[in-house]
């Protein structure tokens, strides 16, 4: 796995080629860095959902929203997010750009937002690999009810885990971000040796053009909060609202602060 990471450029595997990967080997705790849903008023918004096509009403629930978005975008290269062009639209981008509960709580970004960053094309290119595992009943998408399988999948935002570890700045700082993660794990009783060589790729390889966007530390991190929720030691960001993590979802964070 570290070879693929170092050999390709950019780094990393298309959402295809993850899919496989994550069906061929199943693994007990998967952390996505994406949002997993949309706010609850967006799901209940029939109007929101006839835009895209959809000919049922309002989506209501999470999974709805998510098996239509795996039936309108197929994962093979281009993708193609017309289908959803609607819900860029400049002129409503204040709905559209709603946060959820748990963005919000976590500092988080909205998930439809398409301006400045790509996180309208990781929410729906997320939930459409979200559908297909859950499909193959062998995960869990937390805290969503229902599904089969004993492995899960949870949603993490670095930001939010290394604000617990008291890192603010982190976009700035990828070594520091890497070694409070890191020590955050050997706390847990975990000792993760991670090679030189793709360290140093996490704290050099940037998506970004004139502000640095570390997207490979943010996966080492996004790792580490795995490993942290495996060994019992994270939360939901939100403590209530029941209601809200079934339908919009949870970002997971670290239950303590983890300061070395």
């Amino acid at each position: 796995m570290n070879e693929r990471l170092l050999a390709k450029d950019p780094p990393g595997w298309s959402a295809k080629e993850l899919l496989d990967e994550l069906l061929t080997r199943t693994v007990r705790i998967v952390a996505f860095d994406f949002p997993f849903s949309i706010p609850d008023a967006l799901l209940r918004d029939e109007k929101f959902a006839t835009n895209a096509r959809y000919k049922h009403g309002a989506f209501i629930g999470w999974r709805t929203f998510n098996a239509f978005v795996d039936e309108q975008l197929p994962l093979g290269e281009p993708l193609d997010f017309r289908p959803f062009a609607a819900w860029r639209s400049r002129s409503d981008r204040a709905r559209l750009s709603a946060r959820r509960v748990t963005d919000i709580v976590a500092g988080g970004q909205p998930p439809l937002k398409d301006k400045f960053q790509a996180t309208f094309q990781m929410t729906l290119l997320g939930n459409a690999v979200l559908s297909r595992l859950w499909e193959s009943r062998r995960y869990r998408v937390l805290p969503f009810p229902g599904g089969r399988g004993t492995c899960e999948i949870i949603e993490v935002y670095p930001g939010a885990t290394l604000r617990q570890m008291g890192l603010a700045n982190y976009k700035s700082r990828p070594e520091e971000a890497i070694r409070l993660g890191l020590a955050a794990c050997m706390a847990a009783g975990i000792s993760v040796d991670v090679d030189a060589r793709l360290r140093a790729l996490c704290c050099r390889y940037s998506s970004g053009g004139k502000t640095p966007d570390y997207d490979a530390a943010d996966a080492l991190i996004a790792h580490c909060t795995a490993i942290l929720h495996a060994e019992g030691t994270c939360r939901m960001a939100i403590d209530g609202d029941a209601f809200a993590k079934r339908s919009e979802g949870a970002i997971w964070v670290p239950r303590i602060a983890c300061r070395s």
